[in-house]
């Protein structure tokens, strides 16, 4: 006679899908979307917190001259919150960036005065400080970053709001650099800054900045067939993606940057993938106004 289950076992399989399905679907109505991502988050950057935790400490009970960032600092720059990671990319983004400088600085000219547009909590600015003479300024909307950078590096770096204008007089600066922060901005603001740096930057002075390239849509595989057709047309796409700033995604063909970006600035080089082998690389001289 062929076995069979028990009213038993076959109400405790008929429940526990369902069940497990409810508690899923009620905790997830309960908690907002954007607390779920951060969790995500969290769980995936514990390991690097519990790797860095001891060299955090030794670093700062020693009272070394340039600690790092805090762990929660270094993680709004990047994927994790790797002691590793944050230096690796710093060093190779400050390379690329003094490299392209050097190739297209004029030497009759003063390059004295610099600007780190969008600082963070110093990723490049740490090697920019170290390597030449130059006077570093650098400015973010993270507060937190800001005031953190301030005590180390002094009072060139401030605070800004997300909106121009910048407090600084018109051409006060020969070189200003925008790393991973036209990628993630929509037009409207990505002009207004555009013109900010334009009035800030002395005739001739250099901007070096780093865009998405339009093959990177992949990364976004939530972004519809409209929107790509879109990107197709117009050469740029901005796609939200979160409630962090580093979650949005804008993406820049070459013609459209010389379209739009060639209204201020005339292009000086143009690298696919230049930067790090994942962001464009452009370098721009500023026209008169």
């Amino acid at each position: 006679m062929t076995a069979r289950p028990s009213l038993g076992s076959s109400v405790s399989k008929v429940l526990r899908v369902p069940t497990a399905q409810v508690l899923k679907g009620f905790a997830r109505r309960l908690v907002p979307r954007p607390a779920w991502r951060w969790l995500g988050r969290e769980i995936k950057d514990l390991p690097f917190r519990l790797r860095d935790l001891g060299p955090d400490l030794r670093e700062r009970l020693s009272g070394s001259r340039l600690p790092l960032p805090p762990a929660r600092l270094r993680r709004r720059v990047g994927l994790t919150s790797s002691r590793d990671e944050f230096l690796t990319v710093g060093s190779e983004v400050a390379r690329t960036v003094l490299r392209a400088y050097d190739q297209h600085r004029r030497p009759e000219e003063s390059h004295g005065r610099w600007l780190d547009f969008g600082c963070g909590c110093g990723r490049l600015a740490r090697f920019l400080v170290g390597s030449g003479e130059r006077e570093l300024h650098g400015v973010d909307v993270d507060r937190a970053a800001i005031r953190w950078l301030a005590r180390r590096f002094g009072p060139g770096f401030v605070a800004t709001g997300a909106r121009p204008p910048l407090p600084f007089p018109a051409a006060a600066f020969d070189v200003a650099c925008a790393i991973s922060v036209f990628t993630h901005l929509d037009e409207p603001m990505q002009l207004a800054w555009l013109q900010e740096l334009h009035r800030i930057l002395r005739p001739r002075g250099l901007l070096i900045a780093s865009t998405h390239h339009v093959d990177l849509v992949w990364t976004r595989p939530d972004i519809t067939e409209e929107s790509r057709a879109k990107l197709a047309a117009d050469g740029f796409l901005f796609a939200p993606g979160g409630n962090r700033f580093n979650d949005d995604s804008a993406f820049h063909s070459l013609p459209y940057l010389e379209r739009t970006w060639g209204r201020l600035f005339a292009l000086r080089t143009y690298a696919k993938l230049g930067l790090c082998g994942y962001q464009d690389l452009t370098v721009w001289e500023a026209k008169r106004g």
